[in-house]
């Protein structure tokens, strides 16, 4: 009875009609924009997880904002020193166990300055053993040359930044890093030069080049696993013979004694002599065994998922163990990872969707006036009816469901105008050549992805709206007297 009585006034009234394309050009609105913004965020992140950050990243624990490239405080407008993840060891094992992880890269990351001929440029360097970053950064291509390997010092750049400085295969960087009045050089020939999916500012920015070199170019000490330093035999009973600290004193004073004789003179010439063959022995030895250990001085650590939707759920384990562990590190996604352009151009997206939702309160006031208007010219009809013994509730529920009725025809109607308006779009294949664009919309053409969450989410905004709408112009109509209704109000 309520929903014929309610057919029945919608069909009556031509009001309806404006009502039902209003609501439905706003979730139409709703809809596209979200199908635009959602290729956007799957473009963006493609393109950085595959590029640039992998799925997620372990790094220290710091007090100002970090970063892949640094510290990004906008204080002195230049990256300071970043810390170390520590203890490096155990937070590695830790991400062994995670059976949600496929590949594990650690990286070295700072700030330095490429000198081409004089001219000098500035450069974020990403020291990195290459076999494994390619592998999870499977987005870089390249192009030339080949990666350089474990064992040697070779620098990769891409495209850009190999045109902007004009430099080519094999060519010779010098890379320069300021240390107060005084600056650390290296230099390294380009063994490959690579490219990126899509252009961006932050790639632009971005040297491979060996861990071994980076540490040297940021003053980084070498630190090493224990486990990883096997020393021989004979280096550690020479270790338990002596104290570590008198092997490498250089002031040791053989003659304390001040024996005068020649035959205590020798004896002590020769006791030096055979402690300076010991020491250069341990000294020999030590060095071997270094060089064949892990560096475990690294910046960050750089994970891939085997399924990326699983990331959060990682991120939450990691992080739960290293604060149990009380290790000052932190699992991080990859817009944290990215930095400031990535979550710039993430609060961009709210900002857009935030005027949708202003235009959908504005059609509300619209809406809920056209539906005051709509119950006061009735108000007569309601005054008869409520004469003739019908109850508030009678009412009330005739108005609700005349209001709900309308929300999810204007709903329905708006997502089917919303996803063929996303379909055209799709199809007219628009591109865009200013850079700015290609990475507000992850890429080169604009795409649209209609997902199934998100067309529910818009119609259940238009049944809210809908809800909420009635209240007000039922209630005052309501509040009106019977006999004053059935006067016309007079």
């Amino acid at each position: 009875m309520i929903l014929k009585l309610a057919l029945k006034n919608i069909v009556s009234r031509k009001s309806s009609a404006v009502i039902v394309l209003f609501i439905a050009f706003a979730i139409a609105l709703l809809t596209a924009t979200n199908a635009i913004f959602d290729s956007t965020e799957n473009g963006i992140k493609e393109t950085f997880v595959s590029s640039f950050t992998g799925d997620l990243v372990i790094r220290p624990k710091n007090d100002t904002p970090l970063s892949l490239l640094g510290d990004e405080t906008p204080i002195t407008g230049s990256f300071s020193e970043i810390p170390l993840v520590r203890p490096y060891e155990m937070v590695y094992d830790e991400l062994e166990k995670i059976p949600q992880i496929q590949l594990i890269n650690p990286q070295v990351s700072g700030m330095a300055a490429l000198d081409i001929n004089g001219q000098k440029f500035p450069a974020v360097i990403f020291g990195t053993e290459t076999e494994e970053y390619l592998k999870i950064m499977n987005a870089v291509k390249v192009l030339e040359g080949r990666p350089y390997s474990e064992d040697e010092k070779g620098i990769m750049l891409s495209t850009q930044i190999a045109a902007k400085v004009g430099a080519g295969l094999g060519s010779d960087i010098q890379f320069v890093v300021a240390q107060g009045l005084t600056a650390r050089i290296r230099s390294a020939p380009i063994t490959a030069i690579y490219s990126y999916p899509v252009e961006n500012s932050i790639f632009d920015q971005i040297v491979l080049l060996s861990p071994e070199m980076a540490r040297e170019l940021l003053g980084m000490s070498s630190m090493y696993d224990s486990e990883d330093v096997v020393l021989d035999d004979a280096t550690e009973n020479l270790l338990s013979d002596y104290d570590l600290d008198s092997l490498f004193d250089e002031d040791t004073d053989f003659f304390a004694d001040d024996r005068a004789d020649s035959e205590s003179e020798t004896a002590a010439i020769t006791e030096l002599s055979e402690a300076e063959s010991k020491e250069e022995n341990v000294k020999d030895s030590l060095t071997q065994a270094l060089s064949n250990a892990a560096d475990t001085s690294w910046n960050f650590i750089v994970c891939k998922l085997y399924d990326s939707k699983d990331v959060n759920k990682v991120i939450r384990r990691l992080n739960k163990a290293f604060k149990k562990q009380g290790w000052a590190v932190e699992a991080v996604n990859w817009r944290s990872a990215a930095g400031s352009t990535a979550m710039y151009l993430y609060f961009l997206r709210l900002i857009l969707n935030l005027g949708i939702i202003i235009v959908l309160i504005a059609g509300f006031i619209v809406i809920n006036n056209t539906l005051v208007i709509n119950i006061l010219d009735r108000i007569q009809e309601i005054g008869t009816m409520r004469a003739i013994g019908t109850t508030k509730v009678f009412v009330s529920l005739q108005c609700m469901a005349e209001t709900l009725i309308l929300s999810l025809v204007a709903g329905l109607l708006g997502l089917l105008l919303g996803s063929l308006l996303s379909y055209v779009v799709s199809s007219l294949h628009i591109t865009f050549t200013n850079t700015f664009l290609i990475q507000l919309f992850g890429g080169k053409t604009l795409v649209t992805i209609l997902k199934l969450s998100n067309l529910i989410k818009c119609f259940m905004v238009s049944m809210i709206l809908g809800m909420i709408a009635w209240i007000y112009p039922v209630h005052t109509a309501l509040n009106t007297s019977p006999v004053t209704a059935m006067t016309g109000g007079k």
